[in-house]
């Protein structure tokens, strides 16, 4: 008998808002190809009474407003509006929204400062590392984008509460040590790992393995000296380890994908999650509409322990199966397909962060147990493991 997906709360939480599809830099490995497509004004008028309703974000107290893009800061006085708009009061309606953004580095401007204080708004900085790891993500001009965000990167980060660097990296820049260290030199307070799923991992398998093995080793040499190194997927990854080592099931879903997360296009068409923006044909309606009007069927029925090939793999009590949208790219299967590039990467850092636990683990390390046993939530995990 086949299994029985968990039926999942139909009210989305979280919606990745692209403000525009236009960016400075011209990064090789970007899924958003650069138009010059901008919210207008109504549409992010709409977008707010949209997601701050009973009819579309149901109980959720706190709705997430995650800007995305393109490079949201582009559209600075969008960006300023639907702060306002979302966080005057409305009758009968009582939700607090919470804003996020991820941003380039490019752009660091006053106005920007201004936006990010008086939103209280976190930042997902992207920063692949030094000179060299940065190259495949230069500016339009064609001149290295590095020495900008080296020189933003303190900046945005004294702005905010909470700032992580997403760290993209491929089969071109795998020192991670290297590139982790030199981010956290540079003042990142946390750094995730995100590597670029699309990319033929399978030929490059073993070099990811020494990489993630030679970072795992970093880890555990920091925690005997009583410092946790701040990667955040690695701890996600860790946590959700130690919780199976407790009789915890694997994660239930691959991601939030049409259900506790949408995204929102620059027209207000409202799709699946931010990746299915170049595939409006999956459109779940506008933001025009008074509720979620699309069929998402699909999405709230789908389920991790549907997927194949799962069943023998090293990491499924920590891996819900990879990005939905990239698998339909790759002409797999949206319910039971998985990529291979996400299979590669995600089981060489498991491999780590078993290395990691059973070592730490047996000698009782301290910070370890302190770091495992702490619970944390962040409106910008969503960015950057979406």
């Amino acid at each position: 008998m086949s299994p029985v997906a968990t039926p999942v709360s139909p009210f989305p939480a979280t919606y990745m808002v692209f403000l525009t599809l236009r960016c400075p830099l011209r990064c090789e490995y970007c899924f958003v190809r650069k138009e010059d497509d901008d919210m207008s004004a109504s549409t992010a008028s709409r977008f707010v009474d949209f997601a701050m309703s009973h009819q579309v974000s149901g109980p959720h107290y706190h709705v997430n407003i995650c800007f995305f893009g393109g490079e949201p800061f582009l559209c600075i006085e969008r960006m300023s509006q639907i702060v306002n708009e979302a966080r005057h009061p409305r009758p009968n309606v009582y939700k607090t929204p919470v804003f996020t953004a991820t941003t380039s580095g490019v752009i660091a401007t006053p106005e920007v400062e201004r936006v990010v204080k008086d939103a209280h708004m976190s930042l997902l900085i992207s920063l692949d590392g030094d000179l060299v790891a940065s190259r495949s993500r230069p500016l339009a001009s064609g001149r290295d984008s590095y020495p900008v965000v080296a020189r933003n990167l303190p900046r945005l980060v004294s702005w905010t509460h909470e700032a992580v660097v997403r760290m993209t990296f491929h089969p071109g820049s795998l020192d991670l040590v290297s590139n982790v260290r030199h981010a956290l030199e540079l003042g990142a307070p946390s750094v995730a790992l995100c590597p670029v799923e699309e990319v033929p991992w399978e030929t490059h398998e073993a070099a990811l393995e020494e990489s993630y093995q030679a970072l795992a080793d970093w880890y555990i040499e920091e925690a005997r000296r009583g410092t946790i190194l701040p990667l955040e997927i690695t701890h996600l990854l860790l946590a959700s380890w130690h919780a199976a080592q407790h009789g915890a099931p694997r994660p239930a879903r691959p991601c939030g994908v049409g259900t506790s997360l949408l995204g929102v296009a620059p027209n207000g068409q409202v799709l699946p999650c931010h990746r299915f923006i170049h595939r409006r044909q999956d459109a779940l309606g506008h933001v025009s509409d008074d509720a979620l009007r699309g069929d998402r069927s699909r999405y709230l029925h789908l389920a991790s322990s549907r997927l194949l090939g799962c069943d023998q793999c090293s990491a499924r009590q920590v891996c819900g199966g990879g990005c939905r949208a990239v698998v339909l790219e790759q002409g797999g299967d949206f319910k039971t397909g998985t990529t291979p590039g996400y299979c590669v990467t995600t089981r060489a850092h498991h491999r780590a962060v078993v290395h990691i636990y059973d070592t730490l683990m047996a000698e009782g390390n301290p910070a370890f147990l302190r770091i495992l046993n702490r619970s944390r939530s962040s409106p910008l995990t969503a960015l950057y493991t979406q």
